[in-house]
């Protein structure tokens, strides 16, 4: 039998050929492939692109409407805190007193229950105001005292030293009142409330001498405030607290006293004298002074 392969049928079998078209097809497969990759990558490339420009497009607007919304939030606030600040003063004596509780423990919070009552106001150290439907401004103060303070002296607190002299010019200026600030020497207010306060007996005295000696009797009855001429001591928290430090002619004497707060008023900064920097000065001296003289009452205007 003979070997296939020593068979001649006259056919050259060439494989090289067949072999070299079998890998450029393969290659061509795969460059294909490769591009079709690539096109690809580079589509998700410019889709993610266009995410992320999208997504910045959108970030910015967000934040700016997340920017309105903070400020009209804040805004909001602010205006209630506002309103809030303005409340108080015309609000009942219960809300008064829980008011200045609540200040008085955020400003303290190392304090003991039982130190803090050493600085609580009572809600019967005040005279509510509620009845005072007019606008709280200088314009009515005047009104205002005619109508709630019968005490022939009264200490009005205001918050800043423009503040006290625009309060004193309108309860009469230097015919009624005194102004007690820093634009002062402190030794000079001291002095000006030792005389007005300082020897109560004495004042009267020199009054009841007075009425004795004058024929015209238009002036009898009248008490030494009236004597004296001056019923409003206008000062700032801190100028009384150090005048308290220098002379007790305020505790002296038995007759009434009354404390007006002028609590509406609010500076450019919305501030109040209920609810500034200085507040706990204005509690602690309201606070002395009550624990030392009798017959106070404490109004917020």
């Amino acid at each position: 039998m003979s070997n296939p392969d020593d068979l001649d049928d006259g056919l050259v079998y060439d494989f090289s050929e067949t072999e070299d078209n079998v890998v450029s097809d393969s290659n061509a497969e795969q460059t294909e492939d490769v591009n079709v990759e690539t096109e690809e990558q580079n589509s998700k490339k410019r889709e993610a692109s266009e995410k992320v420009d999208e997504t910045k497009t959108l970030s910015k607007r967000q934040k700016k409407l997340q920017g309105s919304k903070l400020r009209q939030k804040k805004k909001e606030q602010i205006d209630f805190e506002i309103s809030k600040k303005k409340a108080i003063p015309k609000s009942n004596t219960d809300t008064i007193a829980e008011f200045f509780a609540t200040y008085i423990r955020e400003k303290n919070p190392n304090l003991s229950a039982l130190e803090l009552d050493d600085l609580y106001l009572k809600k019967s150290n005040f005279i509510s105001t509620e009845s005072f439907t007019d606008e709280r401004d200088l314009n009515n103060l005047s009104t205002f005292m005619i109508k709630y303070s019968r005490a022939p002296k009264a200490i009005v607190f205001s918050m800043t030293n423009m503040r006290v002299a625009d309060v004193a010019r309108q309860l009469g200026g230097g015919k009624s009142a005194i102004k007690l600030f820093a634009k002062n020497k402190l030794d000079q207010d001291v002095n000006s409330v030792k005389t007005l306060l300082g020897d109560v007996k004495d004042i009267k005295a020199k009054d009841n001498k007075k009425q004795k000696n004058n024929k015209n009797q238009n002036n009898k009855g009248k008490n030494e405030s009236n004597a004296k001429g001056i019923k409003y001591f206008v000062a700032t928290p801190n100028r009384m607290e150090k005048i308290l430090e220098n002379t007790d002619a305020i505790f002296q004497g038995k007759d009434k006293l009354d404390i007006i707060l002028d609590a509406s008023f609010l500076d450019n900064k919305d501030n109040s004298l209920i609810a500034f920097e200085n507040t706990m000065v204005l509690c602690k001296v309201l606070k002395k002074i009550l624990d030392n003289k009798s017959s106070v009452k404490i109004l917020l205007y």
